[in-house]
Formats: C-alpha cells, structure tokens, sequence
C-alpha cells in the first residue's frame, strides 16, 4: 500500500500535549483531518506547557464523542483512512486507570476498525514509549504494549512511535524551578533526549506514511535531568536550587500515594522509575530544550 491511497486521518487525543501539534502536522501535509474529543471547547484553548491552541484552519472535521463508550463513535470512521492515537492518561484527576484509559480506549478504537460496518480504515498508527522492554514491570508500560499486542495480531496495517520522552516533561521542571527549587528522583545523572511536541507530532506524520513499522523518535540534544534542571536556572536567572531525592526514599512515597490514589500512584511509579533509567534514542528533533525553556519565560512575561 502506498500513502497515495491514504488521504484522511482521524486523530485522538487532540486535546493533548502531542495532540494538538500532531493534528497540525497531519493538516500540514495536507491530509482531510478530523479530530476526535469529547469536550469541543477544549481544542481551541491553549494545551499544556506552550501546546497551540488549535483553530478551524487546523481541523476538517470535529467528531465529539466520548471514547470509553463506543457508542457515541457511530459513524465517526466514515470515509477516513487512517487513525492517529495518542490517546493516554497525562494528568487527568478523573479516578480512571491506564488499564482504562491507555489500552481500553485504545482498544475500542481498534475494534471499531476492525467491526464489518463498511470502514475504510487501512492504517492505524499509535504512540507507545521508547524503552518499554526495560520497564515492563509498570502498569502504564503493560497498558501501551497491550495496544502494540492488539495491533499486531488485528491484521491492520499498523506504525508504532515511540517517542523517547516529551518536553512537557521538562515543563514540569520549569514550573518547579520558578517556585524556587527542583526536585529529581534518583541522582539525577540518566541521560535523555527529550522531544517538542511540535517535531513529535511532524515525526509522527512522517512515521505513518513511512515503511518502518516501529521507530523511536529523540530530540536533537542528550542531557542529564540535573543538567537540564540547571539550565532551566540558567534561563530564569537564577541561583540553582535542586534537591536531588534518594530512590529508596521515592519509592516509599509512591507507595503512600498508591494508597491514596491507584491512579495516580501508578503515575508516580511511572515518573519515579523513568527517572532511574535512560531514555535516548534517534534524532526526529530540531528545537533545543534551551529555546522551550526560553519561551515559556517570554510567555509568562506578557
């Protein structure tokens, strides 16, 4: 199959960090794109840490539905050919688990291309994460792969993005530095290269549209978290501050937190692990982490 016979794409998770630049990215190139959410408002709003908000020059088509419950989908693949997923649990205080939001949604999607309703689904591309093989033991991990599992054996052609992490996560350490001090899990010396949406969600489109069924996809720049936290100082212009957290005494606090709250300690797990391993991978990138920082100060400035 060639990416001439592919010519519409339905989007989930536009909502999104990676959401509302992949939808960007995929209209760039020309595509019909519809974009699929439950809350329509939310697309036009600016995203989290500098995601665009998005206008009705980005989109074709808005699908409003709510993809727990395939039954407000029908009728939502009509004429598109393939369907673009990252949809994933980021930092919703909704009670619900990866095991609900991560493979379950994902997988009502695979199963509404598969259904005998007349779809022209040719391809699905979903966004799991660079590594998974390492850090099988977390229940986020389980959940993507599951999706990958589910993919391979539904007989769709199908493209996996594994990105090597995003630089909404290093927004996070950008909001903790202007409060006055960073705190990193571990020694802080695992080495990453970290993405911006905006050449996420390009490496996406291109990795939809090409032959490699899996790819990983970097930023242009391999750092430590204490080095990126000190660049964030160095932006701000301010004197470091970073309290480096021991991992015997990170993992005790992601166990008070499981208890109360599943979701959100299985989040925690999840943050406190990655911060324990390297996550590199293959330059899909080009904006430096220098120039994100750079700009979420000139945003908070006007």
């Amino acid at each position: 199959m060639t990416t001439d016979t592919i010519k519409s794409v339905l989007i989930a998770g536009a909502t999104g960090y990676l959401g509302k630049y992949a939808v960007q990215a995929f209209k760039q190139r020309g595509y019909y794109v519809r974009v699929l959410t439950r809350s329509e408002e939310r697309l036009f709003e600016p995203g989290p840490f500098t995601a665009p908000a998005l206008t009705r020059d980005d989109m074709d088509d808005v699908f409003v539905g709510e993809i727990t419950d395939p039954s407000t989908l029908t009728g939502m693949l009509d004429g598109i050919d393939m369907v673009f997923s990252c949809v994933g649990i980021s930092r919703q205080r909704d009670g619900l688990t990866f095991e609900q939001v991560d493979y379950q949604c994902n997988k009502n999607l695979i199963d509404l291309c598969k259904s005998s309703d007349g779809t022209d689904v040719k391809r699905f591309t979903y966004v799991s994460m660079q590594g998974a093989e390492n850090i099988m033991q977390m229940l986020i991990t389980q959940a993507h792969e599951k999706v990958v599992d589910d993919l391979k054996a539904s007989g769709m052609e199908y493209r996996i993005v594994r990105p090597c992490g995003y630089f909404s996560d290093m927004g996070a350490i950008y909001d903790m530095a202007k409060k006055g001090r960073v705190f990193l899990v571990g020694k802080g010396l695992n080495l990453m290269s970290p993405i911006h949406g905006r050449d996420l969600g390009i490496a996406c489109a291109e990795i939809a549209e090409g032959d490699e069924l899996e790819a990983e996809a970097g930023g242009p720049e391999t750092m430590t978290q204490l080095e990126a936290a000190e660049m964030v100082f160095d932006v701000l212009g301010k004197t470091p501050k970073i309290t480096v957290i021991p991992m015997w005494l990170a993992r005790g606090l992601v166990k008070i937190v499981g208890v109360l709250s599943t979701q959100l300690g299985d989040l925690a797990d999840f943050i406190v692990t990655a911060g324990d391993i390297d996550g590199v991978g293959p330059v899909r990138g080009q904006t430096t982490l220098r120039s994100y920082f750079e700009d979420m100060k000139a945003a908070d400035a006007e």
